[in-house]
C-alpha cells in the first residue's frame, strides 16, 4: 500500500506575523508561502493541537479554531436562523486536565478527532487562527479565572496530505 505524500505545517503562538505579535494566542495571523511549500493539487487537511495550561472550572464554552484558509465550498455551519452558510470552522480542541483539583488544563486534539476537511492548496499567503467559542456571535475564548485570562500560547499542524 503507498502511502500519499504528506506535509505539516507548524504554528506556534509565539512566531506568528508582527502584525499580531501583540494580539491574545486566539487571534494570531500567520505567513507561509504555500506555493513553495505544497504542490498545486488537492489535500485532505487534519490537525494536531496542544495548548500550555490554564484555568477552567466548568468547560462552560466550547472553544473552537477557525481559519481563513478553507475555501467557501468545504465548510457549511447551520446559523440561528435555519440557514446554512460557509464556515471557516477548522474543529474543536477540548482540555486536558493536569489538575483537577486545582482546574489547570491545557487544551489538545490529535488530528484523528475531528472529521478531515478536503481543500485545494491554500492561496492566501497570510492567514488567521483564531480561537472562539461556541457563542451567538462567537467571542474570543478566555479562560474562566476571577481575572480572565487570555488564551494560553499554543503549537498547531496542519497536515495536508496530498489526494490526487
Amino acid at each position: 500500500m503507498s502511502s500519499k505524500p504528506t506535509y505539516n505545517i507548524v504554528l506556534n503562538s509565539n512566531f506568528c506575523t508582527a502584525s499580531t505579535a501583540v494580539n491574545t494566542s486566539s487571534n494570531k495571523e500567520y505567513y507561509v508561502d504555500w506555493s513553495a511549500v505544497l504542490p498545486n493539487k488537492k489535500f485532505k487537511l487534519s490537525y494536531s493541537f496542544v495548548s500550555e495550561g490554564c484555568y477552567i472550572t466548568t468547560f462552560s464554552s466550547l472553544p473552537i479554531i477557525s481559519t481563513d484558509i478553507l475555501t467557501a465550498a468545504n465548510n457549511i455551519q447551520t446559523q440561528a436562523s435555519f440557514q446554512s452558510t460557509h464556515s471557516s470552522v477548522l474543529g474543536l480542541i477540548f482540555p486536558t486536565y493536569l489538575d483537577p483539583n486545582a482546574h489547570i488544563a491545557y487544551f489538545r486534539n490529535d488530528k484523528n478527532f475531528n472529521s478531515e476537511i478536503y481543500v485545494p492548496r491554500p492561496f492566501n499567503n497570510n492567514f488567521n487562527i483564531q480561537i472562539q467559542t461556541n457563542a451567538n456571535p462567537p467571542v474570543f475564548w478566555t479562560d474562566e479565572s476571577v481575572i480572565q485570562a487570555a488564551f494560553p500560547q499554543y503549537v498547531l499542524i496542519l497536515s495536508f496530505e496530498e489526494c490526487e
